[in-house]
């Protein structure tokens, strides 16, 4: 009889350790698909950052020289959407006739 209470808590031992090997890959698969989601989001967050920091540089008009250049132009429209390019050539076209306008009136 001894030998099988032994037994017994050999595998209740082993049923415990079998939970928590489980808890513990649960965890860790939950972590992975955090950490994935993580990654997700810090690769958003950089392509705006660049974007972001592509608009301060054309709004400061540093680099005017660089961004002249056909592939600066090719970085800098690539990185603007659709929406973002229409309203740069309402804003430039805005320009232009202010330009005109104060030019022909003088």
């Amino acid at each position: 009889m001894p030998d099988l209470s032994k037994y017994e808590i050999f595998l209740q031992e082993l049923s415990s350790i079998e939970v928590q090997v489980s808890a513990h890959i649960e965890l860790y698969e939950e972590l992975q698909n955090r950490n994935k989601e993580l990654e997700k989001k810090l690769s958003s967050l950089q392509k705006e950052s660049r974007q972001v920091g592509m608009k301060m540089q054309i709004e400061s008009g540093e680099n005017l020289s660089e961004l002249m250049g056909e592939e600066g132009k090719e970085r800098v429209f690539s990185s603007l959407s659709v929406e973002e390019r229409e309203n740069l050539k309402s804003k430039i076209t805005d320009v232009i006739t202010k330009i005109n306008n104060h030019l022909t009136s003088s």
